[in-house]
């Protein structure tokens, strides 16, 4: 049923007629600065200390942050394709130029798009397929945006099991799921209300989502609530040798954000859970963030706290701990910026035993480590 559902939408969708008009233009995108624990990319920048176990072993004890300053920059730039049939339906695709080769063919032609998106849109809705939101996470997104000037790990984000994220560094992000792209979602809006669905890119996860956004004189608000159901997939997990089977679970999310004259600020909490297969590879996980923002002429400023309110199964490693980060910008004009931004990272418990490194998992501890950058952003 659930193959049939969504193979029915993109049939739907197919009926584009011939093309009235059609556009290709290019973007960019520039940064250049300074950082203190990060590497090139915002994320933290983490060394091994080191010791020998009781069997004379050399074994790393916990990674922490180097707290070193760097210079960091890069540059980006892709293209967005438009078009507009006969009939009145938009159809349209973007990627950047290092990622053309997941745009589905080449590396990624066995697996599918892993990057960039394309979409068809009409007074049906508009379907979208590629390295896009799934339908939970498009309706309730994230407590509140970061204007660092490279994200800094983006903490501030919300996990979601439908984004198929790294469970990485201490990231708090899901098992990776190597089907999770590309993703397939249908969206319609109307009277203020969109309501979403999607799947993965072997059409056996379901999600669906729907939010309602009222707006007045002076602001808006917006409330969202997302449910993800996911099928067991084979990934890689941290502390555990080779391949691992994740069983099948489920995610719920809930959020508000809205805004008033210059402020802005939002909550999203959301909880998950992988169906029982042995202690490493299942458990829950809620987590909770918020945040707060104001803008006054060419400032903004962001700050948000993000809580894991409850971990357990393969989550123990996490609970409890928090982040928190502050960020605020300048607005030269013309697409430049001036970013700055500071935060805390999660860190993660050691998983296993060093003292038993061969007979057992283990992965050791992450500490948590304090990240900031400054420098220029740059929009083309």
């Amino acid at each position: 049923m659930k193959k049939i559902l969504f193979a029915s939408t993109a049939l739907a969708a197919l009926a584009v007629g011939g093309a009235a008009s059609a556009e290709i233009a290019l973007f960019g995108s520039a940064r250049l600065g300074i950082g203190y624990n990060i590497d090139n990319e915002g994320n933290v920048d983490l060394e091994a200390v080191t010791s020998q176990n009781a069997q004379g072993i050399t074994v790393v004890d916990r990674w922490e942050g180097t707290e070193d300053l760097r210079a960091v920059s890069r540059i980006r730039f892709g293209v967005t394709m438009t078009g507009e049939s006969d009939s009145g339906i938009t159809f349209g695709a973007t990627i950047r130029a290092d990622n053309a080769n997941q745009g589905g063919t080449s590396a990624t032609a066995a697996t599918g798009q892993l990057a960039g998106e394309v979409f068809v849109s009409g007074a049906w809705g508009t379907l979208t397929y590629g390295d896009t939101n799934g339908a939970d996470e498009q309706n309730v997104g994230d407590a509140i945006g970061n204007v660092a000037l490279t994200g800094l790990g983006d903490f501030n984000e919300t996990p979601y099991f439908s984004n198929g994220g790294g469970f990485g560094d201490d990231a708090i992000q899901f098992a990776n799921n190597p089907e999770a792209r590309p993703t397939v979602r249908y969206d319609y809006n109307f009277m203020g209300v969109q309501v979403s669905a999607s799947t993965n890119r072997t059409l056996n996860d379901v999600g669906v989502g729907a939010s309602y956004t009222y707006e007045f004189d002076e602001g808006s608000v917006t409330g969202g609530v997302g449910y993800y159901d996911f099928q067991e997939f084979t990934t890689t997990f941290a502390g555990i040798p080779g391949l691992v089977e994740v069983k099948g679970g489920e995610q719920w999310s809930v959020g508000a954000t809205g805004t008033f004259g210059g402020f802005s600020a939002g909550v999203v909490y959301t909880a998950a859970s992988m169906d029982s297969n042995n202690d490493l590879v299942s458990g829950d996980l809620d987590v909770i963030i918020g945040g707060l923002g104001y803008t006054w002429d060419a400032w903004t400023l962001n700050a948000y706290y993000a809580n894991v309110m409850t971990g357990n199964g393969s989550f123990e490693y996490f609970d409890g701990n928090d982040s928190y980060g502050a960020s605020v910008q300048y607005d030269l004009g013309g697409g430049a910026s001036v970013n700055f931004g500071v935060a805390q990272t999660y860190g993660r418990a050691q998983i296993g035993d060093r003292n038993d490194v061969i007979d057992s998992y283990y992965a050791a501890e992450i500490e948590d480590a304090t990240v900031a950058d400054f420098g220029i952003k740059m929009a083309f």
